[in-house]
C-alpha cells in the first residue's frame, strides 16, 4: 500500500501544476469512529470529537459543468470512548490524531443566478502523521493506565498509517468564495491486531477501527488563468 500512496503523491504533484485554480481552504470537521471486536462483552460507547482541517484545493474545469478538484490538507481528529470489558470496571480512552489528507473528487456544476450549487464525490486518500492517546480507570483515583505519544504509526505502533476513504459532499459557489458540507468515510480497517485497546483481550481477538467525519468548510480560489 506504501507504494500505491508514493504513486499517487507524485501524480498529485503533477495535477497540482496544471490546476486552473488555486486557493486555501478550511474548516471544522465532527470525528466519528466505529470501533468493535470479535470478542463477546466488550463495549467501546464511542463519542465524536471535534476537529480540524486546512490546507490547499486545486480546481480544473472538465467541461462547461463537470470539473475535477485535488486537496491537500492537514487534519485533526478526535474521539473518545468509555470502554468495558465483563466487569464493571471501565476505561476512559481519549485520542487525538493528525492526518495529511489527498482528497480527488469529481464535481458537477448546477447554475442558480448568482450562486453555483455543486455535488462533489470521490476518494481520499489519508496519511497518519502523529498522534497521541491518553487513557485512565474511570475511577475516583482516575489511575492512569496508558500514555502514548511517540509510536502510534510506528512498526509496533497502534494504527496503519494509510487509509483510503470516500467522500460525498455538496458546495455552494458565489464568484471566488465556496462553502461545502461533505462527508468522509474511510473504507479499510486502520487497528492493527496486536493492539488490545488498554484491556487484556484473548490471544487471536481482532478488533477493527474505521473513522468518519463531517465536513464544514470554506474557501477561496484563485483564477490561475488571467
Amino acid at each position: 500500500m506504501k507504494k500505491i500512496f508514493f504513486v499517487l503523491f507524485f501524480l498529485s504533484s503533477v495535477m497540482m501544476l496544471s490546476a486552473q485554480r488555486l486557493g486555501a481552504i478550511g474548516g471544522y470537521q465532527l470525528n466519528t469512529t466505529f470501533p468493535s471486536t470479535t470478542v463477546d462483552g466488550v463495549n467501546f460507547n464511542s463519542t465524536m470529537g471535534s476537529g480540524f482541517h486546512v490546507g490547499l484545493l486545486f480546481d480544473w474545469d472538465m467541461t462547461n459543468r463537470w470539473g475535477l478538484e485535488l486537496g491537500a490538507m492537514y487534519s485533526l481528529r478526535s474521539s473518545s470512548y468509555n470502554l468495558s470489558y465483563t466487569s464493571d470496571t471501565t476505561t476512559i480512552f481519549k485520542r487525538q490524531l493528525y492526518y495529511f489528507d489527498i482528497p480527488l473528487h469529481v464535481y458537477v456544476n448546477f447554475p442558480m443566478k448568482k450562486w453555483t450549487l455543486a455535488v462533489y464525490a470521490g476518494p481520499s486518500f489519508n496519511i497518519g502523521l502523529h498522534g497521541k492517546d491518553i487513557a485512565w480507570e474511570n475511577t475516583v483515583m482516575q489511575k492512569p493506565v496508558t500514555l502514548e505519544t511517540k509510536n502510534m504509526y510506528g512498526t509496533d505502533g497502534r494504527l496503519n498509517r494509510f487509509e483510503i476513504a470516500a467522500d460525498l459532499g455538496v458546495t455552494a459557489k458565489y464568484k471566488n468564495y465556496e462553502v461545502r458540507a461533505g462527508y468522509q468515510m474511510g473504507l479499510n480497517d486502520v487497528s492493527k491486531d496486536n493492539y488490545q485497546w488498554t484491556l487484556d483481550l484473548p490471544d487471536g481477538a481482532k478488533t477493527y477501527f474505521y473513522q468518519g467525519e463531517l465536513k464544514l468548510s470554506v474557501a477561496y480560489l484563485f483564477d490561475l488563468g488571467k
